[in-house]
């Protein structure tokens, strides 16, 4: 896993981890989410900053819808998804927590930021089903809060923080 670009802000579409749980690979297997800004690090702030800038970006945005589409495997990636629609509520907090965070905020694929932002749940992964999709497809979820993931050395990342919306 590559440690340089740790964080992920997340809304889990189900149950969602205690914090310091593993994500992906724990004891309650993998979490369904969407990724609201994925790979990211931070420059010239500590973690507790960063927490703390979060938790005023949360303060400040609305509670938005997720609507899920049906399983699918777009030619652009390796693995089946779950498209998300695009709302303009969640391009605008993904866009909008960018340009908060401005300078402080490097990612790893920026290519993958703003308008090129592909929102989806992951499904599969090195070809196993991970989620069951049947339970997650063409559903709408309310997104209340947000969860800050860190990927650790173990190949898995843990919840960190949980940051509630307006």
């Amino acid at each position: 896993m590559n440690l340089e670009y740790p964080y992920q802000l997340v809304a889990f579409l189900d149950k969602e981890p205690k914090i310091g749980e593993p994500v992906y690979g724990g004891k309650n297997g993998w979490y369904p989410q969407a990724a609201l800004k994925r790979r990211f690090k931070i420059i010239g702030l500590s973690e507790n900053e960063l927490f703390l800038k979060i938790g005023q970006y949360c303060q400040n945005s609305e509670s938005f819808d997720i609507k899920t589409g049906t399983l699918t495997q777009p030619d652009r990636m390796p693995v089946k998804i779950l498209e998300i629609t695009p709302s303009p509520q969640l391009m605008k907090f993904h866009q909008d927590f960018i340009a908060y965070m401005g300078d402080e905020l490097a990612s790893r694929y920026p290519e993958r930021d703003g308008a090129s932002y592909f929102p989806h749940v992951t499904a599969e992964y090195n070809g196993e089903m991970v989620i069951r999709d049947e339970l997650f497809s063409n559903k709408e979820f309310q997104i209340n809060n947000v969860l800050l993931l860190k990927d650790t050395k173990d190949e898995d990342s843990v919840a960190c923080r949980k940051f509630d919306l307006l």
